[in-house]
């Protein structure tokens, strides 16, 4: 794992994210099966980081207010996770599988050199619905066995944070035979992107 210096929402982070595959958006590559995801979301996908590739320009993608203000309280939902886990979390920037820095991932936070971390922030109406639900947290496997691999992990915690209420932990263990399905969706997802940006660059 290579860890970038530049911190994370810094001008020289978005900067490093232009055309890389990243772990947020490894949803839009394959299921939480190990499947490829339907051509539409992939080839979406490929074509805005193609797009970004060529130009030098971030796509712009929707932010909800619930997004923002997670990125505004992630500082505080990190402490608290620290709290209740006693445990330092260490906070870091974009972290790249290999000196290829083919895709990579910004965890919220990696836990001493096994375990990693990442919050999501919720409404109270949501919150109490995953309370009553035993909510599972599957909507995002893609991106946490992404962290696991790419950080090089053994667990992964992931949290559904509320301002005012109980949070709700949930641990993820290496799945390796996801995280092999990963490793070549991603690897062959790449070369596909290199093609059609070789393609898109020869036309006059």
């Amino acid at each position: 794992m290579i860890i970038s210096p530049h911190t994370q929402q810094s001008i020289e982070w978005h900067n490093e994210r232009i055309g890389l595959i990243t772990g947020s958006m490894f949803k839009e590559i394959i299921t939480t099966k190990g499947m490829p995801t339907v051509d539409s979301r992939r080839t979406k996908y490929m074509e805005e980081l193609a797009g970004e590739i060529i130009t030098g320009r971030p796509t712009k993608r929707y932010v909800s207010a619930p997004m923002k203000a997670g990125t505004e309280k992630e500082d505080e939902a990190r402490l608290l996770y620290e709290m209740i886990k006693g445990v330092d979390v260490q906070t870091v920037g974009l972290c790249y599988k290999d000196e290829q820095k083919l895709f990579g991932a910004s965890p919220d936070g990696l836990v001493g050199l096994s375990g990693g971390f990442e919050t999501k922030n919720a409404e109270p109406a949501t919150q109490i619905m995953r309370f009553r639900t035993n909510w599972n947290g599957m909507e995002h496997f893609q991106q946490v066995q992404g962290g696991i691999f790419i950080c090089e992990r053994e667990w992964w915690d992931l949290q559904s944070y509320c301002e005012s209420m109980r949070p709700i932990i949930i641990r993820f263990y290496r799945n390796e035979p996801f995280i092999k399905k990963l490793d070549q969706a991603l690897n062959q997802f790449h070369e596909e992107l290199m093609l059609l940006v070789r393609k898109l660059k020869g036309i006059k």
